[in-house]
């Protein structure tokens, strides 16, 4: 996936978790709604300082902006799995992973 789309993905995701519209976001970037749909499409790149001052809007690290690369998530579930009994499948082990993930989301 384009780096475009999946920094587009994450702001529309992001807004929606914090119930924001496209213009109440646009208002707080100090831009127009047709700039912040562009951006969710991936039809326009957001700069360093577009992803930080939304970082601080939306309330999420930089980070979230970024895909996670395969030693970020195996880091994470070798820390899980290290308290979680032997017998666990690793389709088991995604699952317990997207639920801490939605169980983080409800907390912000």
């Amino acid at each position: 996936m384009e780096l475009n789309n999946f920094v587009g993905e994450q702001i529309k995701k992001w807004r929606l978790v914090r119930n924001m519209n496209q213009e109440e976001l646009a208002e707080r970037l100090n831009t127009t709604k047709q700039t912040v749909s562009r951006y969710e499409k991936g039809e326009r790149k957001a700069n360093q300082d577009v992803l930080f001052e939304l970082a601080k809007i939306l309330n999420v690290s930089i980070n979230e902006f970024f895909p996670k690369t395969e030693n970020e998530s195996d880091k994470k579930i070798e820390t899980l799995a290290a308290h979680i009994d032997d017998d666990v499948t690793e389709d088991e082990m995604e699952e317990i992973r997207k639920y801490i993930e939605f169980i983080k989301m409800k907390r912000k």
